[in-house]
């Protein structure tokens, strides 16, 4: 194509070989990834829509399209997720943030005592503990997680929020013994079940570490594991979170109750589908 053309036709093209492609949402992405190649934010691109193209960013652009073209999502070629209105830098090694975690850090927030302390449980690239400590100055948090190049992804997320003085960051798995006495732990453990893996996207399964994806079997054996250790994990009148697939609302609210927590409350994302659970530890013990 011309570079007589503007912007405009550029994205026009582009998102007709998107969508040509099967990908959704394709004139949304052709503008994030236009922003992305200008260097500036995506509410500016309809500022620049009848600019003559610039064959520099043109090239930055072209090799972004390709590389969605491909199925790599939107945030993997520009390397940050926007996730509770903050930036997250995402990585191969973290599973890339979805909007509907928001739900549990919202509810989490919403539970956490004043000075209280937060326990993120494969924290990934930090999403819901950071969020949770940039929302509340008067929160700590530890966050734990079994790769060492995710922790590196998390710490540099830290800085960047301004919250690193306030969280610890520590190797380890919910197999182990975890650290103790938090106000509020809180999970999104891989919990797609063996047998449906081949159904999912291809930007999920070829872009997503499947450590975050899958414990094999069921999908429910990260949340057995974690709630074997709620009486210690979590101080009494503490509460524990949990984000979990479609259908598996039901059985994470049982196995919450078998571990002794009470009040427990089920909690539906914006799309009406029920996405996060919520048991609090008694304050005496049974």
């Amino acid at each position: 194509m011309s570079l007589h053309c503007s912007w405009r036709d550029m994205m026009r093209e582009a998102a007709g070989r998107l969508q040509a492609a099967g990908v959704e949402g394709a004139a949304r992405d052709v503008r994030l990834l236009l922003a992305h190649a200008l260097g500036v934010e995506p509410v500016d691109v309809i500022l620049r829509e009848m600019d003559a193209v610039d064959p520099v960013a043109l090239t930055d652009f072209e090799a972004a399209v390709q590389r969605r073209l491909t199925g790599e999502p939107v945030s993997r070629i520009r390397g940050w997720r926007e996730f509770y209105g903050r930036r997250f830098v995402v990585t191969p090694d973290v599973l890339d943030p979805r909007p509907e975690t928001e739900l549990l850090v919202s509810e989490g927030i919403a539970r956490l005592p004043a000075s209280g302390r937060v326990l993120d449980l494969g924290t990934g690239s930090g999403c819901i503990v950071l969020s949770v400590l940039a929302e509340r100055e008067d929160a700590s948090g530890v966050g734990v997680d079994v790769s060492e190049a995710a922790l590196a992804v998390v710490r540099r997320n830290a800085e960047a929020l301004g919250v690193a003085r306030r969280v610890e960051f520590c190797l380890g798995s919910w197999e182990r013994a975890l650290p103790e006495g938090f106000d509020l732990v809180l999970s999104n453990p891989p919990y797609i079940p063996t047998g449906e893996m081949r159904a999912l996207a291809r930007d999920v399964i070829n872009h997503d570490p499947h450590l975050a994806l899958t414990p094999g079997e069921d999908g429910l054996a990260a949340y057995r594991a974690i709630l074997a250790q709620a009486q210690r994990i979590a101080r009494p009148g503490g509460w524990i979170g949990f984000e979990f697939g479609m259908g598996q609302g039901e059985g994470v609210a049982h196995l919450m109750a078998e571990a002794g927590l009470e009040n427990t409350v089920l909690h539906d994302d914006l799309a009406g589908i029920t996405r996060a659970a919520f048991g609090r530890r008694p304050l005496q013990a049974p």
